[in-house]
């Protein structure tokens, strides 16, 4: 695996969360996948993090995802690592304007010859005063 597939599979993700695609986002996922996300409690696995990210996706009526400046590196040939900026930009159902600025670090692993995303860290970048 070479730094530049794993920025694609980088891609493919913020691809997918831009196109409001879950199924794509939950096939990258590892069964035992590990968020932190802009909520203050962990998802310990799967099931638990599409419950919320379809309860999530399901209030916001538009929706734009994307990365900038990620920074790959891979190990072994077996585990990479992205870090990267992200931006949220959408609208809930009942008209509210939503902006998040942000950080993310994603960690593939090689599992059964696949590629899957086995942590996830999304946080908000700090308010500027």
């Amino acid at each position: 695996m070479s730094v530049q597939e794993i920025q694609a599979l980088a891609q493919r993700f913020a691809d997918a969360f831009d196109k409001r695609d879950v199924k794509t986002v939950l096939d990258m996922l590892s069964e035992d996948v590990e968020v932190f996300d802009h909520v203050p409690y962990r998802f310990d696995s799967k099931p638990l993090f599409a419950k919320y990210l379809n309860e999530a996706i399901e209030g916001v009526a538009s929706m734009s995802f994307g990365f900038r400046q990620p920074s790959c590196r891979v190990y072994n040939d077996s585990v990479g690592i992205v870090n990267a900026y992200d931006m949220f930009m959408g609208a809930t159902k009942d008209g509210k304007a939503l902006t998040i600025h942000g950080r993310t670090t994603l960690v593939f692993v090689k599992q059964s010859g696949q590629w899957k995303i086995v942590s996830c860290h999304f946080s908000a970048m700090p308010q500027t005063p």
